[in-house]
């Protein structure tokens, strides 16, 4: 009877063209474990032996059991509470009232931990293997729910339903030739059940696509044999088509920095990164702390070279601090694959929110499959582009907060973690973050390192204490005293190394040192008379509204724009103005950054004239841009450094002025400005750096770069800034706040993660899982952050002739000309008011626009909720005060 029923148990139905159809349960299990044996096969050496030791085992005795493991995913189906979802076909008794209401999922959990019991393999490590494949629906079962299901007969069906379930693995088992002795490893770690459960889910994804495994029936179970071997094949075919080709090297051979990048001289600094390269035999963190246009991302991708060949490495994802930092490197590792040539076509994604207004990106999209022309074999296949599946790709560009949430608990944060596995991660402008992200961001480190997985660091500039960080996550202490900056730092297990290596002594800059008052009018005339005689000025400020109330003290202008779209203004005396922020809708903020490059960037031509360029914080980071004079709001001493380097970046024939000069608004005077309303530079940074840097360069006149780079962050950062006694109160109490609210955010940090690789913390079953970041439907405090800050809601402007209606559910083009108008906004009244709101019913039904929000514009460009909320096409979104009752 059990062997009669075994062929009727489906798995997956389908109802196309009104026709009934399904697939046996058991050719789908080989399909998928049939997948996973592709995946594997074109994975390098040394991932098949990590997956292999989950188990204790060689890759030839693991390998076996690890296929009939995934294979056993959906074993949980062999039951009546999932059989009697639609039909019953097994024959067997399903009881008077079946419970369907319920997980399969779980019930193969249950049900792989029982035959693994029955085999002799060690209880704890057939609990936790079951557990790890039976959450391939993105979630754990809790004790709670485990305990009610084990005694749910309605669901679980008696004892011939346990039989039959056993006869399905004992199947199974034998066509994937499973050795008969059981493993003897005592337990699974946390970086063991990520692999093992990202690897199944991955290979459930893909074995589950019916384009590319099409249903078989009843008769094709009497030769699960010979069903396997011709999974088999298809499975590479449906590789091929997502794209997963070997993973091999880019580099098969040793190669030096200047056979890699054969058009560049190898500076100090990537001559150090070669240097420590050659005897780097296991995962690795590569620390590099150098001035700004010293080589640093040429270095990281020398150092891919160099760690994917020497370490089997499977790949590359860089992570930057924002989307335009995203975008801009984006680029340049595009260039940088397509130079070094490979046997398969490699494929290359960028994660961020605004990958479709991102014209590289998209030209790879509309290349077709693979873009195979001179400019080498690198392609963006369709199948990585979703969310949860772009770390998969083999490699990518985006910001931090996608490799972040590998370790929040959201549903299917394994399999992107799965993704970073065994791969070398790069993370530039690691100053950039506050101690929050930056405790995610040590945390994600733990786990990479744990599986097998080499991290580069990059920075200008670093507090001392991030080190020490670094260094206990290898068990050891950073040297004493440390290597001069700038320097190079190697984190191995139980071993720390730092080098010091000379900057490139043509981009010593001895920059000037004016203080001013922190009131707009003042950085006016501070420009407009630095720049008497014309040339590129940055005013880079701490807050959109100062920008926007800065660019609107300047005389009204022509309008200039570009592709159609308002970037800035001409002055009646020629003078062109500027205004780049994060409150433009996303087409106007990339249009905006576009020009800003072409003007500002290292390769910008018309230089001539007066061109001044109004900026918040997304002008900071990683943007080649090069000016000839700087105003900056005062910020911690490492931002101010970091804003420096955007001054005199490269050489050029003529400047209008006879030094790089640096105006630092908040300065001037004999007290610092009081950092609360109006200013509002508190909410951003800690008030006792801003008092310590501003107590650093009170007598400062010049700046010597990168000469003292390393002496100022320590200075303020170690609390070794003299203090004067009139200070002396504040300090303190901003130190006091400053120090509560860093520990407090990084608790916070600790307790938002999935835990630590290396104890149980990971293995809490009974946490809660999250919702995504960009779920607006849900209350702030089930939402797993990257960053924390005011709550923020993504949205889209829409005018009067959009003819929007809440109930209309938008075609994809419409949805995707409308996705071209994203802003984020964290206004709490605003945020609060369209929260409300709601997402409308039409779009809550395009997977498209389900987590955005409407934010509808009357003909006098104002918020119809909200009067004083104004969209303007120069400003970009603007806060008007309340008028006086």
């Amino acid at each position: 009877m059990m062997m009669e029923s075994l062929p009727n148990l489906w798995a997956k139905t389908s109802h196309l063209e009104g026709a009934a159809r399904w697939h046996p349960l058991l050719l789908h299990m080989l399909d998928v474990a049939a997948t996973a044996d592709a995946v594997l096969a074109r994975e390098p050496a040394r991932t098949r032996e990590r997956m292999a030791d989950i188990l204790g085992l060689s890759v030839e005795a693991g390998h076996p059991w690890l296929l009939l493991l995934i294979a056993c995913h959906d074993l949980g189906k062999a039951c009546p509470g999932f059989q009697c979802k639609w039909q019953n076909l097994s024959g067997l008794e399903a009881g008077r009232r079946p419970n369907t209401d319920i997980n399969h999922a779980f019930v193969s959990q249950i049900a792989l931990s029982e035959w693994l019991w029955a085999r002799n393999w060690p209880r704890r490590l057939a609990r936790k293997v079951a557990d790890a494949v039976g959450c391939h629906h993105g979630e754990r079962c809790d004790p709670i729910t485990m305990d009610n299901l084990i005694n749910d007969a309605s669901a679980l069906g008696g004892a011939h339903w346990t039989d039959v379930r056993h006869t399905l693995v004992d199947e199974v088992a034998q066509v994937l030739g499973v050795p008969a002795d059981p493993p003897d490893k005592p337990k699974l770690t946390g970086p063991d059940f990520m692999l093992l459960a990202g690897l199944a889910s991955f290979a459930d994804w893909i074995g589950s696509n019916e384009d590319w495994f099409a249903f078989g029936d009843p008769a094709d179970c009497s030769d699960p044999g010979g069903w396997y071997g011709q999974r088999r094949m298809q499975a590479d075919e449906a590789l091929n088509g997502i794209g997963w080709y070997p993973r091999t090297p880019l580099s098969n051979v040793p190669i030096s920095f200047s056979q890699a990048f054969s058009t560049l001289t190898p500076r100090p600094l990537q001559q150090a990164v070669e240097a420590s390269l050659s005897a780097v035999d296991e995962p690795t963190v590569l620390l590099v702390e150098a001035p700004m246009g010293e080589g640093k991302t040429e270095a990281a991708f020398y150092a891919h070279l160099t760690l994917q060949r020497q370490l089997d490495h499977r790949g590359l994802y860089v992570a930057m601090p924002t989307k335009a930092t995203g975008n801009a490197m984006f680029d340049r590792t595009l260039g940088f694959l397509r130079k070094q040539g490979s046997d398969h076509p490699l494929d290359l994604q960028l994660l961020h929110g605004a990958i479709r207004l991102n014209e590289s990106f998209q030209q790879l999209r509309l290349n077709g499959i693979y873009d195979q022309n001179e400019d080498g074999s690198v392609r963006t296949s369709e199948w990585f582009t979703s969310k949860k599946r772009a770390l998969l790709s083999e490699y990518g560009v985006g910001t931090i907060d996608q490799a972040l949430l590998t370790i929040l608990p959201v549903r299917h944060q394994f399999v992107p973690l799965w993704g970073l596995a065994n791969r070398v991660v790069v993370f530039d402008e690691i100053h950039a973050y506050d101690a929050y992200t930056g405790t995610l961001l040590v945390h994600l480190v733990r786990w990479l390192l744990a599986l097998g997985s080499s991290v580069v660091m990059l920075s200008a500039t670093l507090p001392p204490a991030f080190r020490r960080q670094l260094a206990d996550i290898v068990g050891s202490d950073t040297p004493q005293p440390e290597a001069a900056y700038p320097r190079l730092t190697t984190f191995r297990p139980g071993t720390v190394e730092q080098v010091h290596f000379a900057a490139d002594p043509s981009r010593r800059l001895v920059v000037e040192v004016v203080g001013i008052r922190p009131d707009l009018p003042q950085i006016h005339s501070g420009l407009m008379a630095h720049l008497a005689d014309g040339g590129m000025g940055l005013a880079l400020v701490n807050t959109v509204q100062r920008a926007q109330d800065l660019y609107r003290l300047f005389p009204r202008g022509e309008l200039l724009t570009h592709a159609g779209i308002p970037v800035g203004k001409r002055l009646d005396d020629g003078t062109e103005i500027y205004l780049f922020h994060a409150r433009f809708p996303a087409e106007s903020r990339q249009t905006r950054e576009d020009r800003v490059l072409a003007l500002f960037g290292r390769d910008g031509q018309v230089r001539d004239g007066r061109k001044i360029l109004i900026a918040t914080q997304v002008a900071e980071q990683s943007l080649d841009l090069d000016f000839d004079l700087l105003v900056t709001d005062l910020a911690p001493i490492d931002l101010i450094l970091q804003r420096a380097g955007r001054l005199w970046r490269h050489p050029r024939k003529t400047r209008p002025l006879a030094a790089p000069t640096l105006l630092v608004a908040g300065l001037a005077g004999n007290v610092p400005p009081e950092f609360g309303d109006p200013l509002w530079w508190g909410a951003i940074y800690r008030e006792d750096i801003l008092l310590s840097t501003w107590c650093l360069l009170q007598d400062r006149r010049q700046l010597t770069l990168p000469d003292e780079i390393d002496l100022l962050v320590q200075a303020v950062y170690e609390e070794a800034v003299e203090i004067p006694t009139a200070l002396q109160e504040r300090f303190d109490q901003a130190l006091t706040c400053g120090d509560g609210d860093d520990l407090a955010k990084a608790q916070q940090a600790r307790l938002a993660t999935i835990g630590f690789p290396d104890d149980g913390s990971w293995d809490d079953v009974s946490r809660f899982t999250f919702y995504d970041e960009d779920d607006p439907a849900v209350h702030r405090t089930l939402v797993a952050q990257t960053r924390l800050g005011a709550e923020s809601v993504t949205v889209i402007p829409l005018w009067p002739q959009d003819n929007f209606d809440t109930t209309h559910r938008p075609s994809v083009p419409e949805a995707i000309r409308w996705l071209n108008r994203t802003i984020s906004l964290s206004r709490k009244s605003v945020v609060g008011a369209l929260k409300k709101t709601g997402v409308p019913k039409g779009w809550q039904q395009s997977s498209l626009l389900r987590n955005i929000m409407p934010l509808t514009i009357d003909e006098n460009h104002r918020w119809s909720h909200d009067k004083c909320v104004r969209l303007d096409s120069e400003l970009g979104l603007v806060y008007e005060p309340k008028e006086a009752p």
